[in-house]
């Protein structure tokens, strides 16, 4: 997301808010990474100071908590356990968001987690180790049979049996095709000249039905 959000935001928001947010990005990107230079330790430290300082002259009180807080000691705990890669919860914490969800009894939390987590345990298992089983209600994943050259988007069949649907797919086929978009256009602008009192819609429907022909 440190990565991603930079770049959605180049042109959403107005300047101060976004060398904010990029700035702030840019400080948690460098305490990730895994070699860091203790002689930039102060700059960093310095850095966040003056991000979060941004940002109270741009969000109201409300925004800020102790988690907000909590960006001021990520550089002195850099220099006490380590790179925050070897002691950060992120991914714990992911993880517990899954385990809640296995959760059906409220008055027995930790007995609805277990009996989930081995329900998916057997399951999984099922899945990957009984080829000729064909499970139901468990998705299939979009990367199956990739390694093989097996296509992810497949291809389905429709019966056009009335002509409508014939006519609907003629026409697709019409205006997929780079040599016939002149012809397209020159349609329209005859239907136009012919129909000058009627409405744009009313035009594109009576081309669409007409132009094939």
């Amino acid at each position: 997301m440190t990565q991603l959000i930079p770049v959605a935001l180049r042109a959403i928001l107005p300047a101060n808010v976004r060398a904010t947010i990029i700035k702030l990005c840019a400080f948690l990107n460098t305490i990730s990474q895994k070699a860091i230079d203790p002689s930039s330790l102060i700059r960093l430290q310095e850095d966040v100071v003056q991000s979060l300082v941004s940002l109270e002259m741009i969000f109201p009180p409300s925004f800020f908590n102790i988690m907000t807080h909590l960006l001021v000691h990520l550089v002195k705990e850099i220099g006490i356990p380590g790179h925050v890669f070897l002691h950060n919860m992120f991914p714990f914490e992911r993880y517990f968001a899954v385990l809640k969800k296995y959760v059906r009894n409220r008055a027995r939390p930790e007995g609805s987690i277990a009996k989930g987590y081995v329900t998916e345990e057997v399951i999984e298992f099922c899945v990957d180790y009984v080829d000729e089983l064909c499970p139901i209600g468990v998705p299939v994943s979009q990367h199956e049979g990739r390694l093989i050259g097996k296509g992810t988007l497949g291809r389905k069949s429709v019966n056009a049996t009335d002509h409508a649907t014939l006519r609907k797919a003629h026409l697709t086929v019409l205006q997929q095709s780079v040599l016939v978009a002149p012809n397209m256009e020159e349609h329209m602008q005859m239907v136009r000249s012919m129909y000058p009192s009627k409405s744009e819609t009313w035009i594109t429907n009576h081309h669409n039905d007409t132009f094939a022909t």
